[in-house]
């Protein structure tokens, strides 16, 4: 019995009251255990200096098998009030932590002992670089529960430096789903007619869009966000610490332009330099009178770039302050073993602050290619993630697997999260031989391939869903696509298609079901 009541004081936590701003903060959890755990890639790094990820003891989801239990706490309470409260909950709890180990860790900055120090609040801890011989006197700071390795010191190549983000576009004309053209896939997901039929074409939504590098056309500055606090005029109006974050920002170059690679001269094609504007274009691209190429499934809606390499953390915190619905990812990340849980953690707390983290499945599957990875590592973080991360695995226009696309199932046996075989892709879309939308507005057939752009698609799905029903959280959406999707391949779900080619229009219209 004693030791049932320490494991059930472990997962209860405490409540922590009230927050400044009036919203009543939600109970939080204590990670179980004793002592402090030390991920063992930190004994085997053969450098004395790197990078760590520290937890501390007190978190907002306590375990492995927090999330789920989690969800059954909010029934009743809409996306958008559950979002307020958990942001302010983990800012608190961030806040709480720093005041008690604030002093600790100065010293250690201080002293040189670390450097680099870096608090987040989407999972409560914080990043430093760390000398070896000091890791002891790191696990003694107050609170410090979980320590990780998150790899060599960061190496910023060009010099970080304020630039202007580029200029926006106001909005065109009335939106008309005839007006201008829209590529096969468009038809195929049945998007358009969930623009012709219910009216839904994005409206309200706003898709935050990680990716390393960024150019701009008119069929994507129609529709790009503007943070209503923030000005072009080199000063941090809104006082997070991000001078001119207008439409979003790179994290690692401390600016605010989104392009770090600008397209050659002579503007041939080049898939580095163009692979952000392709993933707009398919979650929101519009056409405009000077290229009439609709290239977006929810072109209404909105969006706005990230870049962050390993600054995951201050990504995702902007994106949720900015009011992000979706969280669109079109890269993989091998090898992260323990780390992966961190990942996991702060995708985990990011879905109860309203975010749906989106990934296609990789491109993974051909043995003898140099990028081969076997089952059950072949999807890799983030899509490997379960339940917060949905990912699309890749069908040509026919509805076959396309050879390449990463299959499941994944395995998860990490120090916290002790899921065991997990289930993934969750659904399919195109990412074979996709049109490319190029920045002059021109169009160049079947050339795009990859689940980079499987991801969006399902990012547009889910756009539209959520602007039929704004208050739907993720775990709701992601059954609603997948109980919708149109199965292919073996009867079922299987690893190669997931649950099927996802179904726009039976997707919107059980949202708007919901909603009555």
């Amino acid at each position: 019995m004693k030791k049932l009541s320490v494991l059930l004081l472990a997962i209860t936590g405490l409540v922590l009251g009230s927050s400044a701003r009036g919203f009543e903060l939600l109970e939080t959890e204590h990670i179980a255990g004793e002592g402090v755990w030390v991920d063992p890639a930190i004994s085997e790094f053969p450098r004395d200096q790197f990078r760590v990820t520290v937890w501390f003891e007190e978190q907002f989801l306590g375990d492995g098998e927090a999330y789920l239990r989690r969800t059954k706490e909010f029934t009743g309470i809409g996306r958008t009030a559950l979002r307020k409260q958990v942001r302010e909950t983990l800012n608190a709890l961030s806040r709480r932590s720093q005041a008690a180990a604030g002093k600790e860790l100065d010293a250690l900055v201080d002293a040189k002992k670390i450097t680099d120090l870096e608090y987040h609040w989407i999972v409560n801890g914080f990043t430093c670089r760390l000398n070896r011989e000091h890791l002891a006197e790191l696990k003694s700071v107050p609170g410090v529960r979980m320590v990780y390795f998150a790899g060599p010191p960061l190496r910023v190549r060009g010099v970080p430096a304020v630039a202007r983000s580029e200029p926006y576009t106001r909005p065109g004309k009335e939106f008309v789903a005839e007006q201008y053209k829209s590529p096969w896939y468009v038809e195929s997901l049945k998007a358009y007619k969930v623009w012709k039929e219910h009216d839904v074409t994005g409206k309200g939504i706003l898709n935050v869009i990680h990716d390393g590098n960024f150019v701009l056309s008119p069929n994507i500055l129609t529709n790009r966000y503007v943070n209503p606090n923030e000005h072009p005029n080199d000063r941090d109006d809104s006082g997070n610490g991000l001078v001119d974050d207008m439409h979003g920002y790179d994290f690692l170059l401390k600016r605010p332009s989104l392009t770090r690679n600008p397209i050659p001269k002579g503007g041939r094609y080049n898939s580095r330099v163009l692979h952000g504007h392709q993933c707009v274009a398919i979650i929101c691209g519009r056409g405009t009178e000077q290229s009439p190429h609709r290239f977006g499934i929810a072109p209404e809606s909105q969006w706005a770039g990230v870049l962050a390499t390993q600054r995951i953390e201050a990504a995702v915190e902007w994106a949720i302050d900015q009011g992000a619905d979706t969280y669109s990812m079109s890269f993989s990340r091998p090898d992260m073993r323990e780390y992966r849980s961190h990942w996991r953690k702060l995708m985990e707390h990011g879905s109860f602050c309203g975010v749906h983290f989106v990934s296609g499945a990789g491109n993974f599957a051909v043995k003898g290619s140099p990028q081969f990875a076997p089952v059950p590592v072949q999807m890799r973080i983030p899509e490997d993630i379960p339940n917060v991360v949905f990912a699309a695995a890749g069908v040509q226009r026919d509805l076959s697997r396309t050879p390449f696309s990463s299959q499941g199932p994944v395995e998860w046996m990490t120090a916290h999260y002790k899921d065991g075989v997990v289930n993934k892709p969750e659904v399919s879309a195109f990412n074979f031989q996709l049109p490319l939308l190029l920045p002059s507005g021109k169009v160049v057939d079947k050339v795009a391939s990859g689940n980079s752009f499987a991801g969006p698609m399902f990012c547009g799905v889910i756009a539209l869903v959520l602007s039929a029903n704004p208050d739907l959280h993720p775990w709701e959406v992601r059954q609603i696509v997948i109980e919708t999707a149109t199965d292919v391949g073996p009867d079922g779900f299987d690893f190669q298609t997931g649950h099927g080619v996802i179904n726009a229009f039976a997707a919107v219209s059980k949202a708007l079901d919901r909603k009555h």
